[in-house]
């Protein structure tokens, strides 16, 4: 993955629960990723902010679109179509057929008139979701372009609209009652925390909306063994008190054909002070604190939705003599943390801090996914530095070297300094670690991680 998908994906991620349609490649790409090597300028979430402040919404990719690309735009917008068309979900839209029809032409009479943000020509209008949640009425509105956009290929538009409850169809149609309009429709749509063009109107709960013949289906974390199908079927609503920590999926004639976590309905809370000591109890090295709580703060915040157990710091040191790659340098003060996730196996974050101190912008990050635990007393874990040469090698306590070997062949030999060193050895197949005590003894054996396996449950959309 490179820098500018990654901060596609930041973007994605942070825009999600707000945006009324994500960026049909930003979702394409960002999919099922539950390991994402990912570059973070400074301490994590500064580049997202960045970026997010600079970069609009909006963008929807430009150059580079592959023909792959475009064929799962098409069959993403055949499943889309199906939800366009189906019957509206809610139950004040299914009781009152007389107000949906009347919506719907104010709303694609306004539309025409160039009221809202969507100026392309629309050939057809439909509401998907209409009801009231509490004392906010909403509706989902899906908006058939004459042609597809040259762009995105998305063949719809969409848009969220949200009123008082008991609102007219007037009301709620006017172009202050819009929650944003968005540039596609997906076939499981999802948004939270919506409200009107003023902020005056709002509300917290999270709506999900599917192709009619489909079933959302949730479970709770962490295990993910449960799923339930919702009671609306291919509708699910989520209100402040039936939030809870959850994932969602969408089944279609059997098959699963998206997954997901709900990351509107869990609360992020600050890491405590005693959060952190428990974070560096059993940590390797030398961890300034500073860095290390700043560090687990970050993990929680890139986990919230898929960790499933506390962030450990596994080590914390100066990394030396690393060689940089087209990213930038490698070496200074680096802190590695580790978090259980979803489905088995650790995500673990490597951050590097290249001023002195840690304390200015600079240097960056990167995370992989380990099948063992990288927590256990003995464990050897080598995770190369991003796309350099150098490998970065934690070992437990009582080793002293650490070997790179291929086939047998030893291609490198360093001293392990505060349980750690950096070995250059380039990519190939074959590629050992080896932790050395003071005897020559080798302790274990380790090679660089692999990633996460295929996940062969869902076959996306």
């Amino acid at each position: 993955m490179t820098v500018d998908e990654r901060v596609r994906e930041a973007l994605v991620d942070l825009a999600d629960e707000v945006r009324p349609a994500p960026d049909p490649y930003g979702r394409l790409r960002v999919r099922r990723a539950r390991a994402r090597r990912r570059r973070v300028v400074a301490a994590g979430l500064a580049l997202a902010a960045v970026v997010a402040a600079t970069v609009p919404l909006g963008d929807r990719g430009g150059p580079g679109i592959t023909d792959s690309d475009a064929n799962r735009m098409r069959t993403i917008t055949e499943w889309a179509e199906r939800s366009r068309t189906s019957p509206v979900r809610g139950a004040f839209g299914a009781r009152e057929p007389g107000y949906v029809a009347e919506l719907t032409a104010l709303v694609g009479a306004r539309q025409r008139a160039g009221a809202y943000d969507l100026k392309a020509p629309v050939t057809e209008v439909n509401v998907l979701y209409l009801d009231d949640i509490g004392d906010v009425r909403v509706a989902f509105v899906a908006f058939h372009l004459a042609d597809p956009d040259p762009v995105s290929l998305w063949t719809n538009a969409s848009g969220w609209f949200v009123a008082r409850a008991g609102a007219s169809a007037a009301d709620l149609a006017e172009p202050g009652a819009t929650s944003g309009i968005g540039d596609g429709l997906e076939p499981f749509e999802t948004v939270s925390q919506l409200s009107d063009g003023s902020g005056d109107v709002a509300t917290d709960a999270t709506i999900g909306v599917a192709p009619a013949g489909c079933v959302i289906e949730s479970a709770p974390l962490p295990d993910l063994d449960t799923w339930t199908p919702e009671p609306g079927g291919n509708l699910l609503v989520r209100t402040a008190a039936s939030e809870r920590r959850e994932w969602w999926r969408v089944v279609c004639a059997g098959v699963v054909k998206d997954e997901r976590p709900a990351r509107a309905a869990l609360r992020y809370e600050p890491v405590t002070e005693a959060e952190v000591d428990e974070a560096l109890r059993d940590a390797r090295g030398r961890v300034p604190r500073k860095l290390a709580r700043e560090a687990v703060e970050n993990d929680r915040r890139e986990h919230y939705s898929t960790g499933v157990g506390p962030t450990r710091v596994l080590w914390g040191g100066k990394i030396e003599g690393a060689r940089p790659d087209h990213h930038g340098p490698w070496n200074g003060n680096a802190i590695v943390t580790a978090t259980p996730v979803v489905r088995g196996g650790w995500d673990v974050t490597v951050t590097v801090h290249t001023s002195p101190d840690g304390s200015a912008p600079g240097g960056g990050g990167f995370g992989v996914w380990v099948s063992d635990n990288p927590n256990a007393a003995d464990a050897v874990l080598p995770v190369r530095l991003l796309d350099s040469v150098s490998v970065l090698v934690v070992v437990p306590k009582p080793a002293v070297t650490v070997r790179a070997v291929r086939d047998g062949s030893v291609l490198a030999s360093v001293p392990v300094v505060d349980q750690a060193a950096v070995v250059d050895a380039p990519a190939g197949p074959g590629l050992t670690f080896e932790a050395l005590d003071k005897d020559g003894t080798v302790l274990d054996v380790a090679r660089l991680p692999q990633g996460p396996p295929a996940d062969t449950d869902v076959v996306p959309w």
